[in-house]
């Protein structure tokens, strides 16, 4: 008894390895640490990379230069500017055109008839403010704008998240749903080109 008392207590006190008793208990942490960091810096970085796009889109696209390819240059300074970490082909862009500033993201005006119920119902009058034949929830209509216009430019994206562990935090199904807009006003240009 003495001796195993004697084995056990010389053990107590040897402190050979105590550095990787505390590392195995400190460093899941840690790592769990270091990878929340990474994935919230990246989300941030790459929110604050489709904002950037966006602007930069909107600027060029109030100049209504290059006519009819100005919807492609928009898309194509957007991929440029999110450097490859927003899948263009993924993201949804749209750009929506819009009679004033208050417009922008109201929906099709309507008459609420009986039972009036706060909310547009199959039937029911309503003015087709975009010219599409159909009630919608959004009066904007797709397009670039003609000169003085107001033009809402949108990108949607869902940006994979590089691991699982904070996706209960972030997002859902390994996704965090990101997106930018700004609503502009086109100048004064002149669409044809060869007018001076």
């Amino acid at each position: 008894m003495r001796r195993s008392w004697g084995r056990t207590s010389r053990l107590w006190r040897d402190r050979q390895g105590s550095a990787a008793v505390e590392f195995g208990l400190v460093a899941p942490m840690f790592i769990l640490i270091i990878v929340g960091i990474t994935e919230i810096g990246t989300t941030l970085f790459v929110g604050a990379l489709m904002e950037g796009a966006v602007r930069d889109a909107s600027r060029y696209g109030i100049t209504g230069q290059d006519g009819a390819s100005r919807a492609q240059i928009i898309r194509d300074i957007i991929e440029d500017r999110t450097i490859g970490l927003v899948d263009i082909n993924v993201a949804q862009i749209s750009t929506q055109v819009y009679e004033s500033f208050e417009a922008v993201g109201s929906q099709e005006p309507y008459t609420d008839d009986s039972p009036a119920n706060g909310a547009y119902d199959v039937g029911e009058a309503y003015v087709d403010v975009n010219l599409n034949g159909i009630w919608d929830n959004d009066q904007g209509k797709d397009g670039v704008g003609q000169p003085g216009e107001i033009v809402l430019y949108q990108i949607n994206y869902n940006l994979p998240l590089l691991t699982g562990y904070l996706s209960e935090h972030l997002g859902s199904g390994g996704n965090t749903g990101l997106s930018a807009s700004i609503a502009v006003l086109n100048e004064p240009f002149i669409d044809d080109p060869s007018v001076q």
